[in-house]
């Protein structure tokens, strides 16, 4: 079997993205993946979030795909930089890119299983799909950082400081800020629920912290995306809106006091299957690229004469000029949530 092979190249370390795997070698179905940075003769070029400073090929843009992996709310994407690309994968428009836009979650890498500091202990294919037997520890925990770059993150802030107030030792806090971890694992294993705080509200922009839990067993109640139902059973999750935080509240109250997650437990096994086989990294560029070849009815591969460098991506001088000041960002977003987010 002629295999498709893909030059996978970004500015982050991605080794550890091959546990997602069942051999962890870089194999999904008839399509190898090599992370390579620097020039490589590969059928089609993948970059996650930017490509490598080394990175060249010998691709048309055509053949260049590049997983945008933040929304335009937490990261800017500059034109010049997007247009070295055929088609860009993410979870919203950009309106100065010419190439083909796929709107998606981005698969963002597992983090259950994965402690950086010991990376040879890193849960593989296989543990990751085993079935899961923990004693209970606590109810209900969550993972979250202090981060406060745009509206959202102050958003979800403000709402855990809300739900602390209510559920008391109920809930667990963890994460940069609260209570550090090395890996997610401590934080979802042993626990009946875990909240997940997405860092935006934008259909398709769920993430590692909805895959995580689902990886350990735990029950999600998730704010963010309001499209999950798209990817998976929505029997096995919960949605809360806190945009409206006073209603989020006393909807996770109600969801820990009738145990949802009892009646779950099949359903949560499917969703993990689907996370597993249909949205993770791997599958979803076979797919993304499978799409792509069907749009150019199969063409050759007219490769370059010499081999293509990118362009880094640069933000104006004058887009930086025309934006709020660090120091006030965010006192304006606590200003716009205590007008126009109070329920």
């Amino acid at each position: 079997m002629t295999r498709t092979i893909v030059q996978l190249t970004s500015n982050n370390n991605l080794e550890f993205f091959f546990r997602q795997t069942p051999q962890g070698d870089g194999v999904w179905e008839d399509t190898q993946f090599n992370l390579v940075n620097g020039r490589y003769h590969a059928d089609w070029l993948i970059a996650y979030d930017e490509p490598n400073k080394i990175c060249e090929t010998d691709l048309p843009k055509a053949r260049r795909i590049l997983f945008r992996t933040e929304p335009k709310s937490i990261k800017y994407y500059s034109s010049d930089f997007l247009n070295q690309f055929g088609a860009v994968v993410s979870i919203d428009e950009n309106s100065s890119f010419d190439g083909q836009t796929i709107l998606s979650q981005v698969a963002l890498p597992w983090m259950y299983g994965l402690d950086f500091e010991r990376p040879e202990e890193a849960y593989t294919w296989d543990a990751l799909a085993a079935d899961k037997a923990i004693p209970q520890k606590g109810e209900l925990s969550v993972v979250c950082s202090t981060k406060n770059m745009n509206v959202n993150q102050s958003r979800r802030l403000r709402f855990l400081t809300m739900l602390k107030e209510a559920l008391g030792d109920r809930m667990t806090m963890y994460g940069r800020g609260f209570r550090p971890i090395a890996d997610k694992r401590e934080a979802i294993d042993g626990y009946r629920y875990h909240l997940v705080l997405e860092n935006n509200l934008l259909a398709d922009g769920w993430t590692e912290k909805l895959a995580d839990p689902i990886l350990g067993g735990v029950f999600p109640i998730s704010a963010g995306s309001p499209n999950l139902g798209d990817y998976f059973n929505p029997e096995g999750f919960a949605s809360i809106d806190i945009t409206k935080p006073r209603q989020a509240v006393a909807q996770v109250l109600d969801i820990l006091d009738r145990d949802i997650a009892a009646e779950a437990v099949e359903v949560m096994k499917e969703n993990k299957q689907r996370l597993m086989q249909q949205h993770n990294f791997f599958s979803l560029c076979s797919r993304v690229i499978k799409t792509i070849e069907a749009s150019q009815g199969g063409r050759d591969i007219q490769r370059l004469e010499s081999a293509y460098s990118f362009r880094p991506n640069r933000m104006p001088k004058w887009k930086k000029l025309g934006s709020v000041p660090k120091p006030l960002r965010p006192l304006s977003r606590k200003i716009y949530l205590s007008l126009f987010e109070r329920q």
